[in-house]
């Protein structure tokens, strides 16, 4: 008897297992990223009805003891109106913290909108200038999975700039072709090494990392598509370019 071959032997033992095709892995990448939205949508809903209505409240507490005549002198004014002054605080910080991650209607809205609003969102929480245009019409048939990722990593490319640069002035351009949407965010901002700052991902979650362009490599890379970023003395340029199909 000859010598089984390595396919025979595979036959008798447990079959070996099929490889999971790129596109059925690619596909079901997307798949999380919606159900991820839609979870931190829920995450958003329980905050504001849970922490928000408490702080809320703690806070009209406090202002009623402020109201109090033998309250309105001496080390317990003080306290109180440090109190108050820090429940205010967090109140706004968490109030911007939900406007910046409400949903936008992404299934209804059309992308174009969608970015839109993003950016007055930007304008309206940071002071800062955004001039935002459309080369070309975008279509009405955005995939959803690609209307949640553009608006996310654009979102990110707003926050990083505005947060680690001091930002004040962006241009968002996009563009659609027969196959891709591409988004440009230019920025006068001092600039970066953005191979330096890359290479310090590993200490995401220590002190160094760079948390927000790891999120944007990474949705990028579950849309199988392009980031590219430049930077130097005169500003930074992202530019995101994703498949439509």
């Amino acid at each position: 008897m000859s010598p089984a071959s390595p396919s025979s032997s595979s036959r008798r033992g447990r079959p070996a297992r099929a490889p999971v095709r790129p596109r059925r892995a690619s596909l079901a990448a997307r798949g999380l990223l919606a159900a991820a939205e839609r979870d931190l949508q829920q995450i958003i809903l329980d905050i504001h009805d849970g922490p928000v209505q408490d702080i809320f409240g703690a806070l009209s507490q406090i202002q009623v003891l402020r109201h109090r005549p033998e309250l309105q002198t001496g080390d317990a004014s003080v306290v109180l109106g440090r109190v108050a002054a820090s429940l205010e605080r967090a109140l706004g910080e968490i109030r911007n913290f939900i406007g910046a991650f409400r949903p936008p209607e992404f299934e209804r809205r059309p992308l174009g909108a969608i970015l839109e609003q993003l950016v007055v969102q930007h304008e309206s929480l940071t002071g800062a200038t955004v001039d935002f245009s459309l080369a070309t019409p975008l279509p009405d048939d955005v995939p959803l999975s690609l209307k949640i990722s553009l608006y996310r990593i654009l979102q990110e490319a707003l926050a990083n700039a505005t947060r680690h640069a001091g930002v004040t002035s962006f241009e968002v351009l996009a563009r659609a072709d027969r196959r891709h949407i591409v988004v440009r965010v230019r920025d006068r901002g001092r600039g970066f090494n953005v191979a330096k700052v890359l290479k310090k991902e590993i200490d995401v979650g220590v002190a160094g990392g760079h948390f927000g362009l790891r999120g944007m490599r990474d949705r990028v890379a579950i849309m199988n598509g392009k980031l590219s970023i430049s930077s130097g003395r005169g500003g930074t340029v992202v530019t995101i370019r994703l498949p439509l199909s």
